[in-house]
């Protein structure tokens, strides 16, 4: 019988454990930006390095590729290796510690999918609500500093999805929509939710702290509130179904139908922003998308529930 030593982290204490899921992702997403130019220099060459300065080459359309090409190897960095090496440091079974061994039922992934659909009006309205918040007069110089970092940061977003060929589509659905579910869902729900969950042994604490901190480390203010609720529903799909798959799912729907939604209407010749996909100012429909996603929100724990029982 082969002697299995355990992982490295098996028996450490829950706080420890984040310092130390703290500390990967500093150095992984550090040491990945570093090979990722080296890897890039030869095709983009030295304006590679210029092209780190992001927002400054928004007006040069041939330099957009090298911000893609950092974009994504930046979240493979931050999102995708941390929380894969993370599991091996705690468990035995990646895909079991990422809770990503469970097939969830169809039911639950219809459901979920048509909530983040119609959810989109009241997620809009707590944007314009988010917006009109401001800050203390003494912090003038921190909420100018926000309206101009999301200022710049749509402006990227905006030439990022001005494409109009399929391989363009392509790159946009790996950068905007594939990578951020998995690697994000990975981060926050299959690792974070469950490291807080172990350390408070408060599953509804944990559930609103990981929303919390995954909507502060986007970096924009304005858009908080929308991002926070996404997060705290994320996160019980995660805790009512035990599949990491389910907010996998519900992610990539919500931002790949934008992706999708912008490449037709440029191909048809209509400028559409991607902010303002699934917004309305009818207060009716904002209600009614409320409601809809709170029974869809129902139906899937009570269904989970069902399932739990047979």
């Amino acid at each position: 019988m082969m002697y299995q030593s355990e992982p490295v982290l098996y028996r450490t204490h829950p706080f420890l454990r984040l310092v130390v899921l703290l500390a990967l992702l500093i150095v992984s997403m550090l040491v990945t930006a570093f090979i990722g130019i080296l890897i890039g220099l030869p095709f983009f060459g030295s304006e590679l390095i210029e092209s780190l300065k992001g927002f400054s080459l928004l007006n040069q359309p041939d330099q957009i590729g090298m911000l893609k090409y950092l974009q994504i190897v930046n979240q493979i960095g931050l999102f995708i290796i941390p929380p894969i090496l993370f599991a091996l440091m705690v468990s035995r079974s990646i895909k079991g510690y990422l809770r990503m061994d469970r097939r969830p039922h169809s039911m639950t992934i219809l459901a979920g999918s048509i909530m983040i659909l119609f959810s989109l009006p009241f997620l809009h309205w707590l944007s314009e609500l988010n917006e009109a918040i401001r800050l203390p007069e003494f912090m003038g110089s921190v909420e100018r500093w926000f309206q101009e970092y999301e200022s710049r940061a749509r402006e990227l977003t905006e030439a990022f999805v001005d494409v109009h060929t399929w391989g363009g589509l392509t790159v946009n659905l790996l950068m905007i929509a594939l990578l951020p579910a998995f690697g994000e869902e990975m981060l926050f729900r299959g690792v974070l939710l469950r490291g807080m969950n172990d350390w408070t042994k408060n599953i509804h604490a944990s559930v609103l702290i990981t929303a919390f901190l995954f909507s502060a480390l986007h970096l924009q203010f304005y858009g908080f509130l929308p991002r926070f609720v996404l997060g705290v529903l994320l996160g019980y799909m995660l805790v009512w179904t035990g599949s990491l798959w389910v907010p996998i799912i519900m992610h990539f729907v919500n931002n790949a139908m934008a992706v999708l939604i912008v490449f037709f209407m440029n191909r048809s010749g209509k400028e559409v922003e991607m902010e303002e996909i699934g917004s309305s100012s009818n207060i009716f429909i904002i209600f009614f998308s409320f409601l809809l996603m709170l029974s869809l929100t129902f139906f899937i724990y009570a269904n989970e529930e069902r399932q739990r029982i047979k």
